[in-house]
């Protein structure tokens, strides 16, 4: 008796589990369509965070060729290096938002100063990295004194001597908090770079080093002329000394 229970008990089991197993490939098989066989999962839009300058239809090109296909047969990462193929694109994730949407997370390089080059100006971010060239050059502080060949959208700009452009880019983003308008940063001579004003006023200021020392100084001298009128000449804080001031005639 114990016997004939034991063996019901297993045809029971076996049944159940060609039932679990049938329920199994129906799934994936149902799943399979889903997937691959309907347009359920097509991708049909582009969420796009952390643009603050680009607009949705400056980055579109990039991922445009992805509408319409499976989400799941897209690669992240070719969406990814097609976005970083934008200069202005610093850093790109691309993640799949179920069922049928791209969700795509940027940050932006920013323009930081002009360079000009055999007629056009390149505009170039706070790391060199040249953003794009144009024959106007935008309000942006120009770096005169740079020597170089030939350049690439994209990459950094390789000059002659790589630490004239560095100090020059520290120049140009420590310049930020001086209230005046920048015409101009001449690193010509790196040893003793200049920054021309709009106004008229230059300052001598050596090399980039106490660069935070020297513009709070640059700041009370441009204020302190200011207050008396003084809009050109030329300010000397290159020297360890006391700062000198030399007027134009």
């Amino acid at each position: 008796m114990y016997i004939e229970r034991q063996k019901t008990d297993i045809r029971i089991k076996k049944h159940k589990s060609k039932i679990i197993l049938l329920i199994m490939i129906l799934l994936c098989v149902v799943t399979f369509i889903i997937i691959f066989k309907t347009d359920i999962l097509m991708i049909r839009g582009v969420e796009i965070y952390g643009n603050e300058h680009l607009t949705k239809e400056d980055i579109m090109p990039s991922v445009e060729s992805t509408i319409g296909f499976n989400i799941f047969k897209v690669k992240m990462d070719s969406i990814s290096a097609n976005l970083l193929a934008n200069p202005y694109i610093k850093t790109a994730s691309v993640n799949r938002k179920l069922p049928n949407k791209l969700m795509i997370r940027i940050s932006e390089r920013k323009e930081a100063a002009v360079v000009p080059f055999m007629g056009t100006f390149l505009i170039i971010d706070e790391e060199g990295v040249v953003l794009k060239s144009d024959i106007q050059a935008p309000g942006l502080q120009t770096i005169n004194g740079l020597e170089f060949s030939n350049f690439m959208e994209g990459e950094v700009l390789h000059v002659s001597d790589q630490e004239q452009l560095t100090k020059a880019l520290l120049l140009a983003k420590s310049m930020k908090n001086i209230n005046e308008d920048i015409r101009e940063i001449d690193v010509t001579n790196k040893m003793n770079m200049i920054i021309r004003f709009s106004n008229g006023l230059s300052c001598r200021i050596g090399e980039a080093n106490n660069i935070d020392y020297k513009l709070q100084l640059l700041g009370g001298i441009l204020a302190d002329l200011a207050s008396k009128g003084i809009t050109r000449g030329v300010i000397d804080i290159s020297h360890d000394g006391n700062p000198s001031y030399s007027p134009i005639e």
